[in-house]
């Protein structure tokens, strides 16, 4: 399964909201935090919305605990 797929399931299960554009980044809204995230990207960055610095290396439980939680 992709990333994305992957993301995509569990924003669904959260009630998540998954926005995809076309340089690659993934926006997951509707919850605490909006956070953006390259899963194609060689580090697979995510932020946080307004952030100075991102969590290298995230996978999609990471994103989906970030937006709902605010901690990866």
């Amino acid at each position: 399964m992709s990333h994305i797929a992957t993301l995509k399931k569990l924003a669904r299960e959260e009630e998540l909201e998954v926005l995809e554009y076309a340089d690659g980044r993934v926006l997951v809204i509707g919850s605490l935090v909006n956070v953006h995230w390259w899963p194609m990207s060689k580090r697979k960055t995510a932020y946080v919305e307004g952030a100075p610095t991102g969590y290298r290396f995230a996978t999609a439980k990471n994103v989906i605990r970030l937006a709902t939680k605010g901690t990866p």
